[in-house]
């Protein structure tokens, strides 16, 4: 970006860590989606947080004989009032991250749950749903394994949605609003464990985690609806507790109901399929990926019929 002295600029980056000085103002370097940096001026004391991206607005000035571009005024894009769909694009010419369809997928989600034709689980769903869907549109899945970037929740819950939806296809004998709730439901919590802007987890995600306050949510939310002590509250209860299989992976309980176990399935196949995927992209044909924790830490050769 070329600076001119006076001129206005409208402008999305990432703020680096400001320059100490003794001024007021202070210099604050500024990454723009072309990967170019350019310096920056703002007031001393402002609180931007590194590796955000910002919407900043300036005017062209000159300090020390040099161009630079005084901040007038910066808001989180997570704080913006955009579309969905034009955070997604702002937020991809920015990164590498694989390119997801967020619109279509988070309407496939919110259809389903609208679908759903057990009363109790309808409202259960669509209650906790309506109430995290802010947080769920744009968080990751995970911290580090597997879709563990902006929109992996999204981007997970919806694969696991098109699986279970074909596997209730196939197989039949299961009941449909459970699986699709189940799955919906099962790590929506994962906005409360995991910490938005650090990536690490939070105090109740490292003491709790997602599936006790998830099953709790539930819990609650019956509760409030009067659906306490339901077969379906408890059935959507069972599934969350035990989604994750095994207790040294958080589940306190096996699968114990044909629901639980698709939605467990379910889980670990994205899990496993897609951090595969993205590893495969990073290399060139006829080369091993790096070791993939979620497969056992083995390599994955690109071979020569790869797409």
């Amino acid at each position: 970006m070329e600076i001119k002295l006076k001129e206005k600029y409208d402008f999305y980056g990432i703020p680096g860590d400001e320059n100490s000085s003794s001024y007021e103002t202070v210099s604050l370097p500024v990454k723009l989606n072309d990967n170019s940096t350019i310096i920056c001026r703002i007031k001393k004391g402002e609180s931007l947080v590194n590796g955000e991206i910002y919407h900043f607005t300036g005017t062209g000035d000159i300090f020390k004989n040099r161009l630079f571009i005084f901040i007038n005024s910066y808001t989180k894009i997570d704080d913006m009032d955009l579309p969905m769909n034009d955070k997604k694009a702002i937020f991809d010419s920015f990164s590498n991250e694989i390119i997801i369809d967020t619109v279509s997928y988070l309407n496939e989600i919110k259809e389903t749950v609208d679908h759903l034709e057990n009363p109790i689980i309808k409202a259960i769903t669509q209650d906790i749903f309506s109430r995290f869907e802010s947080l769920f549109e744009v968080y990751p899945a995970a911290t580090r394994f597997h879709h563990a970037y902006r929109f992996g929740l999204l981007y997970h819950t919806g694969n696991m949605l098109r699986m279970g939806k074909a596997i209730v296809h196939i197989y039949g004998h299961m009941n449909e609003d459970l699986v699709y709730a189940g799955i919906i439901l099962h790590d929506i919590l994962k906005t409360k464990e995991i910490n938005q802007t650090s990536g690490d987890y939070t105090i109740p995600g490292k003491l709790l985690g997602h599936i006790t306050m998830g099953t709790g949510e539930i819990m609650k939310t019956a509760s409030r609806l009067g659906f306490e002590g339901s077969d379906e509250a408890i059935l959507l209860e069972h599934i969350i507790l035990s989604h994750h299989e095994e207790p040294i992976y958080g589940s306190p309980k096996h699968p114990q109901i044909i629901e639980a176990l698709v939605v467990h399935l379910t889980d670990m196949c994205d899990a496993k399929i897609e951090p595969t995927i993205e590893a495969l992209r990073k290399v060139d044909m006829l080369e091993f990926t790096d070791p993939i924790f979620v497969n056992d830490k083995e390599r994955y050769l690109k071979h020569k019929l790869s797409k």
